[in-house]
């Protein structure tokens, strides 16, 4: 078994196995969900507070 040799990817020929994994149809949306409420997150953080916010006070 140690003469077995795995093969070398060839770039860009092999990037198609990529989204055998990580599939975009199952996982795009929620990752940009999720990066859609820790955006509102922050923004709510720092326009609520005086010390980042000089409009707030």
């Amino acid at each position: 078994m140690a003469d077995q040799q795995i093969p070398r990817p060839r770039n860009p020929e092999d990037d198609w196995k990529i989204w055998t994994v990580c599939h975009p149809g199952i996982w795009l949306m929620p990752i940009l969900f999720v990066v859609l409420l820790i955006a509102l997150a922050v923004h709510s953080v720092v326009l609520g507070s005086a010390k980042y916010n000089f409009l707030a006070g």
